[in-house]
């Protein structure tokens, strides 16, 4: 009588659990290869929209701050680049004096997915080299220029701070200039004023741009320091940390009601800049709920026109300050 399990059932026997193993491992390989598909896919898309998400608020944070900073300064556009959670943008910023467009700047950030963004690690402070004029009348510093066209940047003076009687006046240069050229010229006024009254004071063809407002709540830093060698007197106000309102090359016509609005929405937003919202409108308001217009002063202004007709603005005593910023040609 024969073995029920002869030779050859063994041999198909483990043909069998060969057979069964093959499938076995075909199977877990390809449902490996389905999950990882899939898990590659709602990680890149994830990936995607958390950084186009935080690129978003990033762009938002960034423009609604630019209307209250950056004199005279406009966007001209922005590239993203998405990398695995992180990415970078570039914002790129441009000038209009009398109707020219100047390309000025471009801003490097880098974001996350998390929501947070920050300027790449580097040396983003303007050009600085001597000035005859300046290092003659022993100035502490010297005047910056632009890093990416090679123009002046403008620099602002605070009335009532002593800069031990040293302020760049500008409109001597105004006058060796070639009459048609295009000028660009930050003016530091000799007190606080309101928008009418700056408007008024202003000569014909002298074209304000930009208004520089007094948000200062803490003047104690910019009283001179005695200390061993001498007196150090504060330094101007750089173009990049001042905060305003001004024209768009659509709509002329702005009001100190323009400037309490984009701090409004600034708060209301929240996002990077919230602190520095919340420090304006509370400086702005005092006491009161929340500030009007008469609680926007300025404390400069802007100015554009040919280097003719900002002659008129020798010897007006409200000029405490003139400093050159982009000078073009119109053609």
């Amino acid at each position: 009588m024969n073995h029920p399990f002869s030779g050859q059932d063994d041999g198909d026997f483990s043909a069998l659990i060969k057979k069964a193993r093959r499938k076995t491992i075909l199977r877990n390989v390809a449902i490996s290869l389905v999950i990882s598909v899939l898990v590659l896919f709602v990680g890149t898309v994830g990936n995607s929209q958390l950084l186009q998400r935080s690129a978003d608020h990033a762009l938002r944070d960034i423009g609604l701050f630019k209307q209250i900073s950056g004199p005279n300064l406009y966007e001209s556009g922005y590239v993203q680049r998405h990398g695995f959670l992180n990415g970078m943008l570039e914002y790129r910023t441009y000038k209009i004096v009398e109707g020219i467009p100047v390309v000025w700047s471009t801003q490097t950030v880098e974001y996350n997915a998390w929501g947070n963004f920050s300027r790449i690690p580097g040396n983003y402070s303007p050009i600085q080299i001597p000035d005859t004029e300046l290092t003659k009348q022993h100035f502490d510093y010297y005047r910056p220029y632009n890093q990416q066209n090679g123009q002046r940047e403008m620099m602002f003076y605070l009335p009532g701070v002593d800069y031990g009687g040293k302020w760049i006046n500008d409109l001597p240069s105004v006058d060796q200039m070639d009459a048609a050229k295009l000028v660009e010229l930050g003016i530091s006024l000799d007190q606080s004023y309101t928008l009418a009254e700056v408007k008024a004071m202003l000569p014909a063809g002298v074209r304000p741009v930009w208004y520089w407002v007094d948000t200062y709540n803490d003047r104690a830093g910019y009283e001179p320091q005695t200390m061993e060698g001498g007196t150090h007197y504060p330094m101007p106000e750089q173009a990049f940390s001042v905060y305003g309102f001004g024209i768009d090359p659509e709509r002329e016509n702005v009001t100190e009601e323009d400037f309490l609005q984009m701090i409004e929405i600034g708060l209301g937003v929240g996002g990077k800049y919230h602190g520095e919202y919340q420090r304006i409108y509370d400086y702005l308001r005092q006491e009161k709920d929340k500030p009007s217009s008469s609680d926007v002063k300025l404390l400069g202004v802007v100015v554009t026109g040919t280097a003719e007709s900002l002659k008129a603005l020798k010897g007006k005593p409200y000029v405490k300050a003139a400093v050159l910023g982009a000078v073009i040609s119109k053609y």
